[in-house]
This record gives C-alpha cells, sequence and structure tokens, in this order.
C-alpha cells in the first residue's frame, strides 16, 4: 500500500484530502495502520507522521473552510506546538481567560505569530519556564481538539519547523487521550460551526432569550449565564469571543449556538467577510499557456481579473457565465478558429455587446481587415509588450463605459 504521506522530492509537501466521518477518538488512537481499501484519517496521518519521527509543519484545513487554517509543528515523533494562522489574538484572549486569569493578560492588537507572542512573555519573565510549557501545552491540545475535529480535513505537510525555540516535546496519545469526549461533541456540531472563529449572525437579537426559554432542558443557571448573548451576538462577535465575555468553555457556546440555528434564530458567518471581487475581468481564449500566463500577469498586476479559455470549443459557455468586460481571443485556434468564435459571439445577445481584441502572430493587412469584418474592434500582434496589452485593453473598457 502506498504510504498516505508519500510526497515528492521535489516539493517536499504533501497535500491529502481525509474521509469523514472520522473514527472515534478512543479507538482512532489505537487504531491500525488503514487497510487498501480505506481512506487516510488525520488519527491515522499524525500517528504516521510521529512513528516515522518526521520533522516538519502539518497545515490542516477543512475543505469547507479553507480560509481558517490550523498548524502542528512536530518532530522526532513528538509534537512540540499546535495553533491557527487566523484569529489568534480572539484565540489566545479566550485561553488566557480560561487557563491563567489571575495574570488579567489580554490582547488588543492583531498579533502575527502566537507562539512568538507567547515567547515574548516568557522573555519578559510574565511567566516561568514551567508556567509557559503548561499555557503552550494546554494551547496545543485545545488547537488539536480543533483540528481533529474538522469536517473533511484537508493537510499539506512541509519539512521545515519554522520554530525558533523548541519548550515541548509531547507526547501525542497521552495529551489527546482526556480530550476524546471534546472531541466527539465538536464532532456532533461541525456540521453546522465548523470553526470557534465562526461568527454568530442574527437578523433580530431580541427573539434569542425568548427562544431560549423555550427549550425543554433549560435551566434558570443557563439561561442567567446566556443573558448577554443577544448584546454579544449583535456585535457579531465570533465563538472564541462569546466564550470570553461569558466566561464559559467555547464547546458551551457553540452547542447553544447551535441550538439557536437549528431554531431559525441566527445563523453562523465566516471569520472574515469574502471581499467582494469588483475587478473588471478579462477572458483570454488562447490553447498556449505560455500566452496565457503572460497576460494574466501583465493585466492582473495592473487591477483586472484574468479568466483563461483553452479550448475554444467550450468557450461560449465560459463567457456567458463569466460575462466579461472584454475579450482577447487568438486566430489559430484547434476546432473552432478565432473568426468563426468572434462571429458566433457577436451575434449572440449575451455576449455581442462585449468589445473583442484579437490576439494572433497574423500581421497582414488582410488579416486585420477579416478580424474587423467578423466583429473584431482591435488587434494585437505577437510578441507583445505587456504594456502594450495594458494600454489597448484600458483603452477599450475605458471605451465601452
Amino acid at each position: 500500500m502506498q504510504s498516505p504521506l508519500s510526497s515528492s522530492p521535489a516539493t517536499n509537501q504533501t497535500t491529502l484530502g481525509l474521509a469523514y466521518p472520522l473514527p472515534s477518538p478512543p479507538n482512532a488512537m489505537e487504531a491500525s495502520p488503514p487497510s487498501a481499501s480505506e481512506s487516510p484519517n488525520l488519527y491515522q496521518v499524525l500517528q504516521n507522521l510521529i512513528a516515522k519521527e518526521s520533522s516538519g509543519k502539518l497545515i490542516v484545513h477543512s475543505k469547507g473552510n479553507p480560509r481558517i487554517q490550523w498548524r502542528i509543528y512536530l518532530g522526532n515523533g513528538r509534537i512540540h506546538y499546535a495553533g491557527s494562522d487566523q484569529g489568534q489574538s480572539e484565540r489566545l484572549n479566550y485561553l488566557f481567560q480560561r487557563y491563567t486569569p489571575t495574570k488579567r493578560l489580554r490582547l488588543e492588537q492583531p498579533i502575527t505569530s502566537d507562539y512568538q507572542y507567547l515567547c515574548e512573555l516568557w522573555d519578559s519573565q510574565q511567566f516561568s519556564f514551567q508556567e509557559i510549557r503548561s499555557i503552550l501545552a494546554k494551547l496545543t491540545q485545545e488547537a488539536l481538539i480543533q483540528i481533529l475535529s474538522l469536517s473533511q480535513p484537508v493537510c499539506t505537510f512541509e519539512e521545515t519547523v519554522g520554530l525558533d525555540r523548541l519548550l515541548l516535546y509531547l507526547d501525542f496519545k497521552q495529551l489527546m487521550q482526556p480530550a476524546a469526549q471534546e472531541i466527539k461533541h465538536w464532532l456532533k456540531i461541525c456540521t453546522v460551526i465548523n470553526s470557534p472563529f465562526q461568527r454568530a449572525i442574527a437578523e433580530n437579537v431580541d427573539t434569542i432569550l425568548p427562544g431560549l426559554c423555550k427549550l425543554e432542558h433549560i435551566t434558570s443557571d443557563l439561561l442567567n449565564r446566556y443573558q448577554k448573548l443577544p448584546e454579544l451576538i449583535a456585535q457579531e462577535m465570533c465563538v472564541y469571543e462569546i466564550a470570553e465575555s461569558l466566561h464559559t468553555s467555547s464547546l458551551s457556546v457553540a452547542i447553544i449556538l447551535k441550538t439557536l440555528v437549528g431554531l431559525g434564530l441566527i445563523t453562523m458567518g465566516p471569520y472574515e467577510p469574502e471581499q467582494e471581487d469588483n475587478r473588471p475581468v478579462i477572458a483570454c481564449v488562447d490553447d498556449s499557456p505560455s500566452i496565457q500566463r503572460v497576460v494574466s500577469f501583465a493585466l492582473e498586476a495592473t487591477g483586472f481579473k484574468v479568466i483563461n479559455i483553452k479550448q475554444a470549443s467550450s468557450a461560449l459557455t465560459t463567457l456567458m457565465h463569466a460575462k466579461p468586460a472584454l475579450i482577447l481571443m487568438d486566430i489559430n485556434m484547434p476546432d473552432i478558429d478565432g473568426y468563426q468564435l468572434c462571429s458566433i459571439c457577436n451575434k449572440s445577445e449575451a455576449l455581442k455587446h462585449i468589445p473583442i481584441v484579437m490576439l494572433t502572430g497574423r500581421s497582414g493587412v488582410l488579416d486585420r481587415v477579416k478580424a474587423k469584418m467578423h466583429g473584431s474592434v482591435g488587434y494585437i500582434c505577437k510578441p507583445f509588450q505587456p504594456q502594450e496589452l495594458v494600454e489597448t485593453v484600458q483603452s477599450f473598457i475605458s471605451a465601452a463605459v
């Protein structure tokens, strides 16, 4: 059987799509290597790396939420550290409150490295060596709980550890066995809340507390604890921030929020809202990868979004879906030449208003006339300078506006 961590020597990277649902944590900890018919899971990937005493960094994200990435640093069969790439301040503030409440530590500004920040706290003697190791271990355990609870995890292994100082040498099984039940609970939640970085959103926060009161097993103590919940949701806080504000665990908050989602009172949004891409779209229909690379590099550097289409025969469907501001089109293509495709576009109600510029090696006068007769508004001869391409595209888009 091929190793689930086989990688290309040239890249020293491996990307894996992992099976879901994962086996329950206690069994997975003791699992034997999977047979050839089984898909690898994240427990087994980690055990494989640890058994091989691999040194490096495992970067993990959920297939459905690739913007939230986690990282696991390991070497010589041990875990050195695990943490997140996004939302480090929110996560650390929550964990500081849970594990070091007497220190009254709180980050007000974003940080770029949670590990480096913690090492700086040790350097400044805010923590003893034993204290900082204990905190790093607890943070690592919490991160691994989230990582092992991911739905459809995808991971990449890089053979570079990337930590300046190695303070931890944790045994994976000993670290995670006490967390098995918590992982089970998160696995039940992950279909609704795939990360504690997700934000709760409500159209009407006034319905939240009445909704909680109707729950069959709600207690007065629980209601009292969650009195501030509508106010926190109104601020669109993430799960970590809500848990910090309510002085409770992120799992407890996630369970309540999952219930509110089920009642239709809230939805869960991303940690960072997706930025709307307002760049003008330029479609490049050309079967040459090198030309497409040059076009993409030149135009995207000046504020355009480029869609590359290699097959002229399937170009119409892509063009109708993409609705580009301008089309760059080669003449010499298999199946349909550029002249024919240009005519078809100009006869289409959906595409006839889009300017088409021929991008070709033919430089003759007759070729230019023929291109214009088929509906082209411009002509660029190969090879061309990137600046020439940019200026031509900008002029036709400005004219169209």
